[in-house]
């Protein structure tokens, strides 16, 4: 059944098409390709999601950044032709808000996502990836932009790029323990079952081990066989928040990531931030780490800015 977009005619998103098994967590309703390579997406945003919760009066970046990744298999199924067992994976997503656009009002708001395709890569007349640039509105307002380059692999490349890491049960059944967590007000949380972040025996400030839970019911929709992406950015988002200070009186309104590698459940992971960098405008800007076995496998430079006149 076809639904309408700006006018457009538009296709509803079937739960399927971006990886969630909860119909709750589904963000994305509808969308449409008005040209080649143009595609509009509408969203939803739950002011009362359980995990990704407004702070301070402002809704939650990682909202935004959990739009975009369900857009990322959304298009590469719907679209671009990719059958329903190939997998995507992230390389690089940046994101910047306006937090005075980013305000929840009394009233629950259509979120529209305006997506640009470009640097489409196909190998052997299938689909391998590509770059989307985004503009997310929230209501009338242009609330912020996101770039993102990801790719898309069959399922038999991929079990044998995942090697024996590819039996997802097997995967996580090695998976450690989850340490305890860093006192939730510290990250700007109010559950310590949402916090990824655990306190690094000996570790200086700055540092932490990375706390991962296949037990929690968002970041864990559904089984996966190496640790989620909108886990690694909550975790830079985190670390963020205990360097800064977690009271809420600055909130991240961007980041710029790199995925190296995949974080695997069987090793510890550290998690390094550095120290904030004014920029000049009244934001700072840090950078995020996060290495296993010794080796870099994820960074990100996060931004944020003062509430002031919120």
């Amino acid at each position: 059944m076809s639904v309408s977009v700006l006018g457009l005619e538009a296709q509803p998103v079937q739960q399927w098409q971006v990886h969630k098994l909860q119909g709750e967590e589904v963000l994305l309703r509808a969308w449409a390709e008005p040209f080649p390579g143009r595609c509009v997406i509408t969203a939803r945003w739950p002011q009362g999601h359980v995990f990704y919760r407004p702070s301070q009066g402002v809704y939650d970046p990682m909202l935004l950044a959990e739009s975009v990744r369900q857009a990322v298999p959304l298009l590469s199924h719907a679209v671009y032709g990719a059958p329903r067992e190939h997998k995507q994976a992230w390389e690089h997503f940046s994101f910047a808000i306006e937090p005075l656009a980013s305000l929840v009002t009394t009233a629950e708001e259509e979120v529209r996502l305006v997506l640009s395709c470009s640097d489409v890569v196909r190998r052997g007349g299938r689909f391998a990836g590509m770059t989307m640039d985004i503009e997310v509105h929230l209501g009338e307002r242009l609330m912020g932009t996101a770039l993102t380059r990801f790719n898309n692999q069959p399922a038999a490349i991929y079990r044998r790029l995942r090697g024996s890491y590819a039996d997802t049960g097997a995967a996580l059944a090695r998976c450690l323990p989850a340490g305890p967590p860093v006192e939730p007000h510290r990250v700007d949380r109010r559950s310590p079952d949402d916090v990824v972040l655990s306190p690094a025996p000996g570790g200086g400030p700055g540092q932490w081990m990375l706390r991962v839970d296949p037990a929690h019911p968002v970041l864990f929709d559904h089984a996966v066989d190496h640790v989620p992406g909108m886990l690694l950015l909550e975790a830079a988002r985190q670390a963020t928040h205990a360097v800064v200070g977690g009271d809420g009186a600055e909130v991240v309104t961007g980041m710029r990531t790199n995925f190296a590698r995949y974080v695997e459940f069987d090793a510890p992971a550290v998690v390094l931030a550095g120290e904030p960098v004014r920029d000049g405008t009244g934001r700072r800007r840090l950078d995020v780490s996060i290495e296993q076995h010794g080796v870099r496998v994820f960074t990100s430079e996060v931004t944020v800015e003062p509430l002031i006149g919120l």
